[in-house]
C-alpha cells in the first residue's frame, strides 16, 4: 500500500518554502506607524555654480537650487500631516506623508529687479548730468550739490531694491577664508593704487598734446570725503557686491557673477569713461573680497581706495 502523503511526517531533506512561494507564510514586520523617522546628518558640500558651502536639500543646493556634484547624502523630507477634512487614503491612513520644502517664488524675478534698479541708477546719473549742464554748474559747490542729489537718489533706490530681493541676495562666506582674505587684501589694494597712479599719469601725458584740459584737483574737505569716500563705500557695495552679486550667484557660476558685476560697476561710472578699465579691475577685486572676506571687508577696501585717491589728488 502506497504511503499516505498527507499523513506522513515531513521530509527533513525537502527544501523549505521560500517567501513568495504559494502557501508560504509571510514574516511579520515590526512596524510602528507613530515612530519618528530617523534623520541622518547631512554633510555640507561645495556648490560648483554659486560657490556656497551648505548641506544639500534633496540633492540640490539650498542657495541656487542646482544639483550638487557626486552622490550627496539624502536628507529625509519634512513630514506633512493629513488634515481632518481631507479624504481618507486606503493605503496611507496611518502614516505621515512627506514633502520636500519648496522656496516660495517671488512675484517679480530677482534678476529682473536688479536689472531695473541698475538702469534706474544709470538714468538718475544721466538726468542729473543733463540738469547740471543746463544750469551751467561749473564751480565745485554746484558740482557737489548735483552729486549729493544723485547719491541721495541712488541710496533710496538701493535700499528699496535690496529689500525686495534680500532673501535671494544673502551670501555666506566660506569657512576658513575670511582671515586670510583680510590679510591678503592689503597688498593687493596697494598694488591697485600703484596701478591707478601709473594708469592716470599715462593718460594725462597721452592727452596733454591733444589740448585736453586737466580736471581741477579735488580738495580734502568733509563734503568730499562724505560724497566720494563714505557714501560710495556703503551704497555701491550694497548695490553691486551685496544685491547684484548675490542675485547673480544664484543663477550662474560664482566667478562669472563676480566679473559681470565688475563690468556693471565700471559702466556705472559714466563721469569717468577713461577710467573704466581700471574700475573694472577694482570691481573684480572688491567682488572676490566680498565672496571670501565678507561685506564689511569690501566696504573698508572701497573706502580706503577712494580716500587714498582723493588724498593723492589733493596733495600732489
Amino acid at each position: 500500500m502506497p504511503p499516505d502523503d498527507y499523513n506522513s511526517p515531513p521530509d527533513t531533506d525537502a527544501p523549505r518554502p521560500r517567501i513568495g512561494d504559494w502557501g508560504a507564510a509571510e514574516p511579520e514586520l515590526d512596524y510602528d506607524p507613530d515612530a519618528v523617522p530617523v534623520v541622518y546628518p547631512v554633510a555640507a558640500l561645495w556648490c560648483w555654480r554659486c560657490g556656497e558651502t551648505a548641506a544639500p536639500v534633496a540633492g540640490r543646493c539650498p542657495w541656487c537650487n542646482t544639483w550638487t556634484d557626486g552622490e550627496p547624502p539624502r536628507r529625509e523630507p519634512e513630514p506633512v500631516r493629513r488634515s481632518d477634512d481631507e479624504p481618507e487614503d486606503d493605503w496611507h491612513t496611518d502614516t505621515a506623508r512627506y514633502a520636500i520644502p519648496v522656496r516660495r517664488p517671488y512675484p517679480i524675478p530677482p534678476v529682473v529687479i536688479v536689472v531695473l534698479a541698475y538702469f534706474g541708477l544709470l538714468g538718475t546719473l544721466v538726468v542729473c548730468s543733463v540738469i547740471a549742464a543746463l544750469r551751467g554748474a561749473t564751480t565745485t559747490d554746484e558740482i557737489q550739490e548735483a552729486q549729493a542729489f544723485v547719491e541721495v537718489a541712488s541710496t533710496l533706490l538701493t535700499l528699496v531694491s535690496l529689500a525686495l530681493v534680500w532673501s535671494r541676495a544673502r551670501q555666506k562666506v566660506p569657512d576658513g577664508t575670511m582671515a586670510l582674505t583680510w590679510v591678503t587684501s592689503v597688498p593687493v589694494l596697494f598694488a591697485l593704487l600703484c596701478l591707478n597712479l601709473l594708469f592716470f599719469t599715462f593718460l594725462r601725458e597721452l592727452l596733454r598734446p591733444l589740448g585736453v584740459i586737466e580736471p581741477e584737483r579735488m580738495k580734502m574737505t568733509l563734503a568730499t570725503v562724505l560724497l566720494i569716500c563714505v557714501q560710495p563705500a556703503i551704497v555701491e557695495e550694497l548695490f553691486f557686491r551685496q544685491m547684484t552679486l548675490g542675485v547673480l550667484r544664484k543663477s550662474m557660476n560664482m566667478h562669472l557673477a563676480v566679473w559681470l558685476t565688475a563690468a556693471a560697476f565700471a559702466a556705472a561710472h559714466l563721469g569717468n569713461i577713461l577710467g573704466m578699465p581700471y574700475l573694472f579691475l577694482v570691481g573684480a577685486f572688491l567682488g572676490y573680497a566680498r565672496v571670501y572676506g565678507g561685506l564689511t571687508l569690501a566696504m573698508v577696501l572701497h573706502f580706503v581706495h577712494n580716500f587714498a585717491v582723493v588724498a593723492y589728488d589733493a596733495w600732489r
